[in-house]
């Protein structure tokens, strides 16, 4: 395929990454200096404004199948993807934060000519208000058309699964593929151990949800929350968990802001006052929240807001992290999970331009989960796959006709059938090797 990305930044940086090895991928950017880190990829880099038609028709938007706008610019998203929409270009996703153009995380505008608009703050609230599904869970993702859960959570000292991974006990239909312990991912194998906070990371069918949350006994809900930024991010998440019963608490520094939110969240208490401020946190028993987020747009804040409620005795704390790189650091020093807008949006844009595949980038674009749809010109078709896997990879979960088949590694690939694979990087290019297309 042609791909034509307007804007170099985090989301299109790390979109052209994954895409550029097996496509055609022109991208656009005013800044000299974000065209500059794109030399290490394969990609063809224009220099100057993507709404402009005329550098639009130079970068071939008349050939590209697919015309992705994520610049930081809402309009420049809007009129490139108007302009690509009338010059014949069938797919178009524009990136947008402005609540005046979108209200849901992913929508259809194809009646003003974009195929898809995409905001990363709604994108960023649905993926943090997941987590709250039992008070442990650091992060869950639907797979597979929402047959499948990928999910994280933090193992705690009552759980029946530590000791070794081929003695866990855990419901039909749920495997655990890697840990994650300080920021770092490592695939798991059955002679390997589960130690008391440690990240677990699992698939599982979606209907054993219910079932797991029993065996890690983990029936309660979190239901004290405390949300630190009132910005775009912090308000959706507000909305959302609002919504959902939780006792609420937001705290911004902006006097003006808080007035805002607090005339549309009725039921939500909101502090004007520096989420840094120890005083203020103890005040406000920061310390007794089940769930913390430090969602302000500054990544120093973030990490400092979430390291002093964790020492004041907070259970789970997720942040925030600007930038894609911080992830890992974030982690290493002790917050449960970092979140980046632009990687959870980039996962997103991936799924629509892909079409086919669910892609999930895990802590700094170095680990990746892929639900495979394997189509009749698949390579892997009629081939007993589980004896192929590359090292550093490994199959969390098969669905043929929406059910999960026993990972067996005599079993043979079938058109249709869904294959959730985990892969490090070292291994990702050599798994989608493997489902490509015969050529």
């Amino acid at each position: 395929m042609r791909i034509l990305i307007a804007g170099a930044g985090e989301i299109g940086a790390m979109v052209a990454g994954e895409l550029y090895e097996e496509h055609d991928v022109t991208i656009i950017d005013r800044d000299p200096c974000a065209c500059a880190r794109l030399a290490d990829m394969d990609v063809r880099v224009l220099q100057g404004n993507a709404a402009n038609a005329q550098l639009l028709i130079q970068a071939g938007v008349r050939e590209a199948d697919i015309v992705l706008a994520v610049t930081g610019n809402d309009e420049v998203n809007i009129i490139t993807c108007i302009v690509a929409g009338h010059m014949g270009v069938k797919q178009t996703i524009a990136r947008a934060s402005n609540p005046e153009y979108i209200d849901q995380p992913v929508k259809h505008r194809k009646q003003i000519g974009i195929g898809y608009m995409i905001c990363p703050e709604l994108v960023m609230a649905e993926e943090l208000a997941r987590t709250l599904y039992f008070p442990s869970m650091l992060m869950n993702r639907e797979l597979a058309n929402g047959k499948a859960e990928l999910i994280e959570f933090k193992v705690t000292k009552n759980m029946p699964i530590i000791g070794l991974v081929r003695d866990a006990s855990l419901p039909r239909n749920c495997r655990i593929v890697a840990i994650n312990r300080s920021g770092y991912i490592a695939l798991l194998r059955p002679d390997d151990e589960i130690f008391p906070g440690d990240h677990v990371i699992a698939v599982c069918d979606s209907a054993v949800l219910p079932e797991l949350r029993n065996a890690l006994h983990e029936n309660g809900t979190s239901h004290k929350v405390m949300i630190i930024g009132g910005g775009m991010v912090g308000f959706y998440l507000a909305n959302r968990l609002e919504k959902m019963g939780f006792d609420l608490k937001v705290v911004e520094i902006n006097a003006e802001r808080c007035r805002e939110i607090a005339d549309r969240l009725s039921n939500t208490m909101v502090l004007n006052g520096d989420g840094t401020d120890i005083s203020l946190l103890e005040e406000e028993n920061a310390g007794e929240m089940d769930v913390v987020f430090a969602v302000t747009g500054l990544d120093e804040k973030n990490l400092l807001a979430s390291l002093l409620t964790k020492q004041l005795g907070a259970r789970k704390i997720i942040s925030r992290a600007n930038r894609n790189a911080y992830i890992t650091p974030f982690e290493m020093v002790g917050v449960d999970r970092a979140v980046s807008p632009g990687q959870v949006t980039g996962d997103a844009v991936l799924e629509l331009t892909t079409g086919v595949e669910d892609v999930v980038t895990l802590r700094d674009e170095k680990v990746e989960l892929i639900d495979f749809t394997v189509n009749e010109s698949s390579r892997a078709v009629g081939r007993s796959i589980a004896r192929e896997m590359p090292r550093d990879s490994t199959i969390g979960m098969i669905l043929r006709d929406g059910r999960p088949l026993n990972l067996d590694k005599d079993w043979k690939v079938q058109t249709g059938d869904d294959i959730i694979i985990l892969a490090l990087q070292p291994a990702i290019s050599k798994v989608r090797k493997l489902f490509a297309a015969k050529g």
